[in-house]
């Protein structure tokens, strides 16, 4: 199959169909090339009209698509379904292993042919008050069926699994225990790894998130840890999923002194994309003790006048140890007050590419941490394929400047939208930003409606005398539009991305 941008998947079928987990299909090669997002400040040199605008993800009309209907998903302060969990599409159908409290963790399975729709099927293979007529994968009513338990389950499809009972990875938290890890064939029946049956793989809290790194070949995690603000997120890695190594053995990722005084780091799922590591850390609204020793009692006491909403950010980062946020905080999955989901949100570990678009699976809950009893359901909001963010121009003409890029062909892909009178047109400049002779703004053909993949281009169809430049720039114009991303064609495979620290500590 060939693909519109090299090395570039754009569809969930290529990965879906190749059998390869969904951090590959999200991430890119492990070297490049990778869409230029405009997340990264090394993509834009100089600009001048336009601004960096960051996009919530849009919730879908059918939400919430899956809700408690079954017994077991309604004994708990938490009462339903929610996405503590994982969501990835596989062999036609979506697939998803989510979160119950009921006296205790439980993971439930449901498929999907469409991602709105979702079957419970009644598995028969965990025991709950005698009976095995239920969706439970892992159950703390049934430990001996699976030697653990499990809270936040994160699912991986294992990169080249040679054992074929070792397909699956399923990693999470077991509260005898901690971090544990468990293996299936075939997503539904577990074994937990004995070498985890009375050791974590590392020291954490409760809240642990897994997931496969193309970018190092490794496995990583982050977890719940905390500083002076209260709950934080530290990371860990590992080559084989069993031995675990800390960068450092505390908090990479915190409230800081943009966030008000009552913000916490719940906990932060995160996934490889495009080069770039993006976390969606559930932020806390809670106040947090100020002086003197920790204790669960005083813990409480300075979260009982604070929001204790539970709201979902945006975060990047290239080593996942220094990450970046918009410095506004915005809501990157909004609650809704008074709704469903008006009071807590919690997402599964990445997104599933739907055609041209990521839908993000989420929890919902219509109260807030400490109550005594909240509702809680499953939705999904949608985000245009690497719409994070844009560089957008109004109604007066702005234009932005590339990085250098080692390309050989006259040619960009870009994904952008225009309004109806609005237009993206180019032109190729030299390290000294004049204009390549035969490329100027004049000579591209300007683009104008609303694509993820549209190939940019000039009148001049290759370099004169096929004289490529040793790299170039692109200066973007825009009137009444906006660029989400850009990929030259034909970069020079000799000189990969810029792409540290993704082996570091491997």
């Amino acid at each position: 199959m060939a693909l519109p941008w090299p090395g570039a998947a754009w569809a969930g079928d290529v990965a879906a169909a190749s059998g390869e987990p969904v951090e590959v299909e999200l991430s890119g090669p492990p070297r490049g090339p990778w869409r230029r997002l405009f997340l990264d400040a090394t993509v834009v040199e100089a600009q001048q009209g336009v601004s960096r605008v960051f996009h919530p993800a849009a919730k879908h009309p059918a939400n919430p698509v899956v809700r408690r209907d079954r017994p077991w998903e309604a004994v708990s302060a938490i009462t339903g379904p929610y996405v503590y969990g994982t969501v990835f599409r596989e062999g036609g159908r979506f697939r998803l292993w989510y979160e119950i409290h009921n006296r205790g963790s439980h993971t439930g399975y449901a498929e999907s042919a469409d991602g709105l729709n979702w079957n419970k099927p009644n598995l028969g293979l965990i025991n709950v008050n005698g009976s095995k007529e239920n969706n439970l994968v892992i159950s703390v009513f049934d430990r001996a069926a699976t030697g653990g338990g499990c809270h936040n389950a994160s699912v991986i499809r294992c990169p080249d699994a040679t054992d074929a009972q070792k397909r699956y990875a399923l990693f999470g938290f077991d509260r005898e225990v901690g971090a544990r890890v468990a293996y299936s064939p075939d997503g539904l029946r577990w074994r937990f790894a004995p070498e985890t049956a009375s050791r974590p793989l590392f020291s954490s809290s409760d809240v642990v998130n897994f997931f496969y790194d193309p970018l190092g070949a490794r496995y990583a995690a982050t977890w719940k840890t905390r500083n002076r603000r209260g709950r934080a997120v530290g990371v860990a890695w590992s080559k084989d999923g069993l031995n675990w190594t800390k960068p450092f053995d505390g908090p990479v990722f915190v409230a800081d002194d943009l966030d008000p005084d009552a913000t916490q780091i719940y906990g932060m799922p995160v996934f490889p994309y495009q080069g770039l590591y993006i976390g969606l850390p559930w932020m806390y609204l809670a106040r947090y003790f100020k002086y003197g020793g920790y204790t669960t009692q005083r813990m409480y006491e300075a979260q009982e006048d604070s929001p204790r909403a539970m709201e979902v950010q945006l975060a990047w980062s290239w080593d996942l140890v220094n990450w970046t946020r918009p410095p506004e905080r915005p809501q990157f999955i909004g609650r809704t007050p008074g709704q469903w989901d008006g009071g807590m949100i919690v997402t599964a570990r990445a997104p599933v590419l739907v055609g041209n678009e990521l839908w993000f699976y989420y929890g919902g809950c219509d109260g807030f941490h400490d109550d005594p009893r909240v509702n809680a359901a499953i939705g999904v909001a949608v985000l245009r394929l690497d719409g994070f963010c844009s560089m957008r121009a109004g109604a007066t003409e702005g234009w932005l400047i590339s990085r250098r890029e080692p390309a050989r062909e006259p040619v960009v892909t870009i994904n952008a939208r225009t309004e109806r009178d609005g237009y993206v047109v180019a032109e190729l400049l030299d390290r000294k930003n004049r204009v390549l002779p035969g490329f100027s703004r004049n000579e591209c053909v300007p683009f104008n409606g609303d694509a993820v993949r549209h190939e940019l281009r000039w009148k001049n169809a290759q370099f004169p005398d096929g004289r490529a430049p040793a790299d170039y720039k692109i200066r973007f114009w825009l009137k009444n539009a906006e660029l989400f991303s850009y990929l030259p064609r034909g970069l020079d495979p000799s000189q990969p991305d810029f792409a540290p620290q993704h082996h570091i500590g491997t």
